[in-house]
Order: C-alpha cells, then structure tokens, then sequence
C-alpha cells in the first residue's frame, strides 16, 4: 500500500466541497508517527507473507504563480517528485501523475547500474504487485518536511530564471536534479544521496536483490559518478586556467575562488520566496 501522509496544506489541497459536502480522501492517521505505523506494517508483514507491505511518502503542497505545486518524499531516501499542473481535489489524477513520474524516475536510476531491460521490468512488475492501494493520512514530520522546504527553493529559484513552472520533462530534470543534492539527517553521522538510496530501496524491495547485491551495485553508482566527476574535471584542466585567475597571487586565487562557492551563499539566505513568488 501506498501511503501518503499528507501535511495540512496538502490535506487541503486534496479537499473539496460539492453541494455543502466536503469531500476528502484524507484520514486521521492509525499511529501518531510515520515510524510508528512503519514498524507495525514490517510486524504484520513478517507474520503474513501475502500482506501488502507499506511505502511512506510525505506531501505538501503550494502555490506558486499561482499554480498547484506539490512535492511528494520518499521518508527514508528523502527522495523527492515534483508535480505542477493539478486540479484541486483531483487525487485520481494525482496518483496517475505521481506514478507515471516514479516509473519513469525508477526505469532511468536501475538503467545506471544494469543493462538487462527484463531486470528493470521485472522490479516495475513487483511493484504494481506489491502496491494495489493507497492511503492518504494527514500526518507530517518535521525532518522530512526540511529537505521538502529545500525542494521548494530550489524549484523558486528555477520558475525564477525561467519564468515559467517547470512541467512534463522539466519537471523530470528538475527532480533528477534534487535528488542529487548531498543531505544529512539530524543526529545522523553521515551524509547521503536521496538517489542512491532510492535506488538502495528499489533494489531491495523490488529488484530481488540481496542487502550485499544492492550495496554492491549503489558502488558500481557511486564509482560511475566518481568517474565522470573526473572527467569533468580533466575537460576543465585541459582548457587551462580562466585568464582572470592566471599572474594572481594565492591569496587572489584564494579570494576569487570564493566566488563559486554557492552553496555556502544559498545557506545564509533566509530562503523566503521572492516577491514574484508569494503564495496567492
């Protein structure tokens, strides 16, 4: 079962009134936590082999240039998609969307680590077995719901030099995008790539992999990005050195490098939205 928790924003996204009658498929939630209803289900499914197992996603939801944006996250990878262009209360059209973005996300990631097509079919297979129903609680988590406010910035920022909200394949580019942004989480000792343990998942619940047959391919990743990494870099070191950094002294060089340094730029920010973009 799929199951989408649902922040209040997101909860009223989903909700309509039709002649007086207010219609939602939003629900209170069984547990209290995300964590808590995780541990049940793996409980349940550890009794009874034919029980439906549970996948948690987080979804929230604003407006910008005042068109509906929602960003759904996986809640252990923090593996985000983005959807534009849906009608308020449409859910029907947001699990089509939703699932047609996640296949097409989950055929592209497989394709990095293995050129067998059944393979990548197969695992697609186990999941539409796996997953025949859904459930929309209104439920947050105050982890998840950081990186989905990251998500949000950088999708601003992206209407923001476009003009336009992303949509169709942008949206795709946009995700793959996210989804390779370094994140951490609180109290965590390390760092991760949403991507790679997406992939980590995949593997493991749909690919008929082993914990060591997954771990062994996220390194054939992890290697592949490694080494276009490198080839990146050895482009830029054939080209040579920008004229504006050759005769400099190190302590020039020291100083300009630190324009590059975005990310640093990005964290001081408040990331409040522009005034183009304000929530209508």
């Amino acid at each position: 079962m799929l199951v989408f928790n649902c922040t209040k924003a997101a909860a009223d996204f989903f909700t309509t009134k039709k002649k007086g009658e207010i219609l939602s498929p939003v629900e209170a939630p069984p547990h209290k936590t995300i964590h808590e209803s995780i541990a049940e289900s793996v409980a349940i499914s550890n009794a009874y082999a034919d029980t439906e197992p549970q996948w948690h996603w987080l979804v929230h939801a604003k407006k910008i240039k005042r068109k509906n944006i929602l960003v759904v996250m996986e809640y252990q990878s923090r593996f985000s998609i983005t959807l534009t262009n849906l009608k308020k209360g449409d859910e029907l059209a947001f699990l089509n969307q939703f699932e047609h973005h996640l296949i097409v996300h989950s055929h592209e990631i497989m394709t990095l680590v293995t050129d067998a097509p059944q393979a990548i079919e197969d695992s697609i297979d186990n999941y539409h077995h796996q997953h025949q129903s859904c459930a929309f609680y209104l439920r947050g988590d105050r982890s998840v719901q950081s990186h989905i406010n990251d998500v949000f910035w950088h999708f601003e920022q992206a209407v923001y030099e476009t003009g336009e909200v992303l949509q169709d394949v942008d949206l795709i580019g946009f995700d793959a995008y996210v989804n390779d942004i370094i994140r951490n989480l609180k109290g965590g000792k390390d760092y991760f790539f949403p991507k790679r343990e997406f992939l980590r998942y995949w593997l493991s619940h749909y690919g008929n992999c082993s914990e060591k047959e997954a771990d062994k391919l996220i390194e054939i990743l992890r290697e592949k990005e490694r080494r276009q990494v490198q080839s990146q870099f050895d482009d830029i070191l054939e080209q040579g050195i920008p004229p504006e950094l050759q005769n400099g002294s190190d302590a020039d060089l020291e100083q300009k490098s630190k324009i590059v340094s975005l990310d640093t730029y990005r964290k001081k920010q408040t990331k409040q939205p522009s005034e183009n973009f304000k929530e209508s």
